[in-house]
């Protein structure tokens, strides 16, 4: 029988930390990689960014999320050059 202990049990605290520390809502991602929504889709449609779907729950992994965020410096340099042009002259 694969019956846990009570200590074995997550407290549903547990359960949304656990959750929080490796997934994120389309709002959260959204929120750190400062793109549009247009933008967020196609890159989730593109299979840039992946999707997770439980009944209707839509969640990306947290971990993809931040290694986009980290490579979207160099991303904009390479594909819109004329923006981060703009953004050092702005200052």
């Amino acid at each position: 029988m694969n019956a846990q202990t009570e200590q074995e049990k997550l407290t549903k605290e547990q359960q949304l930390d656990l959750l929080n520390q490796y997934f994120v809502s389309t709002d959260e991602a959204l929120d750190m990689l400062q793109i549009s929504k247009q933008s967020f889709y196609s890159l989730v449609n593109r299979k840039k960014i992946t999707r997770v779907k439980k009944g209707g729950a839509v969640l990306y992994f947290r971990d993809e999320i931040m290694t986009r965020m980290s490579n979207q410096v160099w991303l904009r340099k390479k594909y819109r050059p004329f923006a981060t042009m703009n953004m050092c002259t702005k200052g």
